[in-house]
């Protein structure tokens, strides 16, 4: 059988087509790379796989064109497009590390509980106490001040009070109570009774027991009256109370913050708020009065302020004396009333050391820095039975003076009353001391209808010095129409140097009051006309000026006036001694009234103070402990056993020898806030007492709390002796 040609032709491409689908020589495909590429938004990740996509189906067109190569079949170029996609380039994205900003330091007050753990003073439910501070100051600074007569209700307690001054604190009735100031004598001789308008006059509601500061201030409205309710209750030793008052319109908004303490007192503080009272340490403060809109810490201007330990303040901040001189604010700092604790007495000193000048006194706990010559220090509680006290000269530098001395003791039984105590230069040749100390009680037996004065003679190397008084007022015309003379000056006291006179009762009116030499009309010192109160006690202290060859004549009350505002004349007390004055005076001669019973009030101190503690939520503030073990005059040989307690829990602690910097134990706080530490002694260790301190997060602007122990290293060379047994 013949086949036809083209029958053949189409077998022979049959057979050649199986042929080639069984040919064992074809290539393994190629490996398929798809990279993969860490990114970090949609956009791009779908990009990233759009791209892989294209590669798979790049790899598998390459693959179907290398078989039909091998076996004769190649694709006829044509203008369309091929099967296999050219992909597009991506640009690569690099990846750098991104540059983090350094961190600048930026003052940032670190906020620390204030303490108040104070005991509280008993309330006596029966009387309040008032007083007026004058800071009345114009807030253009260029009005200047006057003195004002201080009104309580109806009865003047204190005549022409200038600028900075105050009046006593006055024992009222609980209730409202008018407070007023007036310009000085305006209406006292008004006989038309017309009414007098007086500068201002605010009513002030006094709660039973309670202590009111009366501050006058101009906050850019005028005159105005701010009553302050004082926290009277005793302060702990090392401790200080302040109340602030933002009396000086010219600042903005600010934040008060002491940064050498780290505490920030006040937060948004503008021109009329008060900030206090709170309890703060004892110490040499510098405020801050930064702008609080400010983004960072702006510092406007700096107040140094010292405040004494265990006395109460007010702090207030006013328009500068003088525009245009640089100075943004002014201040002015006064004490309060403080309540002390059973057994303890309250002693103002006056520094009369002329030839050394401005003094540091530290007694106790308390530090009065630069108390200048003729200054008397706030009323400082001191136990009865006695302080340590130190006086040193404080000009460049602190220069202690002698060897200090104590204070007391006092017989709290008998002699209970507030003490004056004078510094007075010793003049003793080989004297150990440059410096005397002469204590006087503000003991006068009290009156009901008279107030009582006597004077205090300071001035070194003066003779006999004689206290007199006059009154101001003019006595009324005589029958004749003729003014009638000036009174007299009276002498009322005399007294010899570092001495006093006796108490003289004179009846209640405004005084002009000097002292003078005696046996002469020498004056060598005088002040401008008193007011004096029935029952008030007046001592008159003359003293070395600020100048070299002056005096000044000083009038100091005892912390509280218990005068007759509060009685009228509706006491029994005041009525049955007018009346025995009055039959005394107009009794015949060979005629003598006997008083058979006095009804004279026995003193007490008000408010009375106690120890009892008042309720609170402030943690309670212990201060840290550290105990050594051997203790002296146990003496170690190699190691020392050391055990903390009261210390701030969970931080790092740094232990210390002697005064080296070098750290020889560090370690962590306990939980329970104690600390247990063995310190082995280094070899070349001198014999003999060395102190350890312990220093809680001491880093820069830490916690710093510090502890400080002794120890006495044994002398190897002596056998210890076994310690008798009980």
């Amino acid at each position: 059988m013949i086949l036809k040609p083209k029958l053949f032709s189409y077998i022979l491409l049959l057979i050649l087509t199986l042929l080639a689908a069984c040919d064992t020589t074809i290539p393994t495909p190629p490996p398929i790379s798809i990279g993969i590429t860490a990114v970090e938004n949609t956009t791009a990740l779908a990009q990233a796989v759009d791209e892989a996509l294209a590669a798979t189906n790049q790899a598998n067109a390459h693959m179907t064109e290398t078989v039909m190569a091998n076996n004769g079949i190649t694709l006829t170029p044509s203008h369309t497009a091929t099967i296999t996609p050219t992909p597009s380039i991506t640009a690569t994205r690099p990846v750098t590390a991104t540059r983090t900003p350094t961190p600048t330091e930026t003052f940032t007050p670190t906020y620390e509980p204030i303490l108040t753990s104070t005991p509280a003073a008993a309330v006596n439910e029966n009387f309040g106490w008032v007083r007026i501070i004058n800071s009345w100051q114009s807030t253009n600074a260029q009005t200047a001040s006057i003195p004002v007569d201080v009104f309580v209700n109806d009865d003047r307690i204190a005549r022409a009070v200038n600028f900075s001054n105050q009046t006593n604190y006055y024992q009222v009735s609980p209730g409202a109570v008018r407070i007023s100031l007036r310009a000085v004598d305006d209406g006292l001789d008004n006989a038309q009774g017309q009414t007098i308008t007086p500068i201002t006059t605010t009513i002030v509601d006094v709660p039973p027991g309670g202590v009111i500061s009366v501050v006058a201030v101009d906050t850019g409205k005028g005159l105005n009256l701010v009553a302050i309710h004082e926290d009277s209750s005793p302060l702990a030793v090392g401790v200080t109370r302040l109340t602030l008052i933002q009396a000086n319109p010219g600042l903005p908004t600010i934040n008060i913050d002491a940064t050498d303490k780290r505490l920030r007192l006040s937060s948004n503080m503008g021109v009329g708020d008060i900030i206090g009272p709170f309890d703060l340490p004892a110490g040499q403060y510098s405020l801050d009065l930064n702008d609080a809109k400010a983004n960072n810490v702006t510092t406007i201007t700096t107040l140094p302020v010292n405040l004494t330990g265990q006395v109460s303040n007010i702090l207030v901040i006013l328009p500068p004396e003088t525009l245009g001189t640089g100075s943004f604010t002014s201040s002015l700092l006064r004490t309060g009333l403080t309540g002390r604790v059973e057994n303890d007495i309250g002693i103002r000193f006056i520094n009369a050391l002329s030839s050394i000048g401005n003094i540091q006194l530290s007694i106790g706990q308390a530090v009065i820095n630069n108390l200048g010559v003729s200054e008397v220090s706030p009323s400082l509680p001191v136990p009865a039975l006695g302080a340590p006290f130190i006086v040193a000269h404080q000009g460049d530098a602190v220069t202690p003076l002698g060897d200090g001395g104590v204070i007391g003791p006092f017989n709290s039984e008998t002699d209970a009353a507030d003490k004056i105590v004078l510094l007075l230069p010793n003049t003793q040749t080989n004297a150990q001391s440059p410096y005397l100390t002469v204590s006087f009680s503000q003991n006068a037996p009290r009156s009901a209808i008279n107030a009582t004065i006597r004077l205090i003679h300071g001035l070194p190397g003066a003779v006999p010095l004689n206290l007199q008084i006059r009154p101001l007022r003019a006595p009324a015309p005589t029958v004749e129409g003729q003014p009638a003379e000036v009174p007299a000056w009276a002498t009322v006291g005399q007294a010899e140097y570092a001495t006093a006179s006796a108490y003289f009762s004179r009846n209640p009116e405004v005084y002009s009051v000097r002292v003078v030499q005696s046996g002469s009309q020498t004056v060598i010192a005088e002040l401008p006309p008193q007011q004096f109160l029935a029952g008030g006690i007046y001592d008159f202290v003359v003293v070395p000026g600020s100048q070299t060859g002056s005096a000044q004549l000083l009038m100091i009350e005892p912390d509280i006036q218990i005068t007759e505002l509060v009685q009228g004349s509706g006491n029994p007390t005041a009525v049955y001694e007018a009346v025995s004055g009055t039959l005394t005076a107009m009794a015949p001669v060979q005629v003598a009234v006997t008083v058979t019973q006095t009804f004279t009030p026995t003193p007490t101190r008000t408010p009375i103070p106690t120890n009892t503690p008042r309720p609170t939520n402030t943690p309670e503030f212990r201060q840290p402990l550290l105990f050594v073990n051997p203790s002296p005059p146990d003496t170690a040989i190699d190691t020392i056993n050391l055990v903390g307690e009261n210390f701030q829990p969970k931080l790092q602690f740094v232990i210390t020898l002697d005064s080296g910097n070098t750290p020889i134990l560090t370690g962590q706080v306990n939980d329970d806030g104690t600390l247990l530490a063995t310190i082995t002694m280094p070899e070349n260790l001198a014999i003999g007492i060395h102190n350890l301190r312990v220093c809680v997060d001491c880093r820069p602007r830490g916690l710093q709390q510090a502890a400080y122990a002794q120890f006495i290293k044994a002398d190897p060379r002596i056998t210890p002796t076994a310690t008798a047994q009980p």
